[in-house]
């Protein structure tokens, strides 16, 4: 079975979309997993109208709002699926996704960690990303030596991230994935897989259009992964960018 897990905050008017594309999965051997973290606009209702309807398997958690790292981590906890595929909120599946990772994960070498698809924005429909029908590498490579940027879409062992969780730190909410995704691929190889499943795009109150304002809020977070990119082999250009990202954290640190 694959976990869909799903961290919610406030996107009662975005789920019904994420929604709509697991009810049409061709494979119906998943769980939607939700970790609620601490909404105010209606979001437990909704969820606990879809569990009504019973069209697919729910399960659904409410804890206050400590950011998207605590959500993953107790949603990890929680997990029931051998795999662990983290869907935005505001982002929905193809309808073979599950047919997909479960096609992909019966060839997957036992020591691998996880396989990572396309993630296609909803504006482009489809996009060209990788050169082969998959690359066996790690989150460094992926980006340093076959030059394939941009987001991706993740679906790890279960197993594996239960023995990497996100730090919590105290008084901060956000930790960069590519933390914890780079330390996996230090011990677990990934397979690539040119084929897109995942649909996303930004937000305006997203991570990812508020990047300035979450890294003055969270330095410490942000520090661990600018201070642990400095640890790996990568262009001396791209290590003078996360060398002054990390200077901007300790300086954030202590304004703060």
């Amino acid at each position: 079975m694959i976990t869909i897990f799903t961290p919610a905050y406030n996107r009662k008017n975005t789920l019904p979309r994420l929604y709509e594309s697991l009810k049409t999965q061709t494979d119906m051997d998943f769980e939607w997993l939700i970790v609620d973290d601490g909404s105010k606009d209606g979001t437990k209702e909704l969820i606990e109208n879809y569990q009504k309807e019973n069209i697919i398997n729910i399960r659904y958690f409410y804890q206050e709002n400590g950011g998207k790292q605590r959500a993953v981590n107790n949603g990890v906890k929680k997990a029931l699926g051998e795999y662990f595929f983290i869907v935005d909120s505001d982002d929905y599946l193809s309808s073979d996704a599950v047919y997909m990772i479960k096609k992909y994960s019966f060839s997957l070498p036992k020591d691998f960690g996880g396989m990572v698809f396309k993630k296609i924005p909803i504006s482009q429909k489809d996009s060209s990303c990788f050169t082969e029908e998959y690359i066996d590498t790690n989150p460094i490579d992926i980006v340093f030596k076959y030059n394939i940027h941009g987001d991706k879409g993740e679906v790890f062992k279960t197993s594996v991230l239960k023995s990497f969780p996100f730090p919590e730190i105290e008084n901060e909410k956000f930790v960069p994935e590519g933390y914890i995704w780079n330390r996996i691929g230090k011990k677990y190889n990934l397979r690539y897989i040119d084929y897109g499943i995942y649909y996303f795009e930004y937000l305006e109150d997203g991570y990812t259009n508020n990047f300035k304002r979450d890294l003055k809020k969270n330095p410490k977070g942000f520090g661990l992964y600018y201070k642990d990119m400095l640890s790996y082999n990568i262009p001396l250009s791209a290590k003078i960018k996360f060398f002054l990202r990390y200077l901007q954290t300790r300086l954030y640190c202590f304004i703060k």
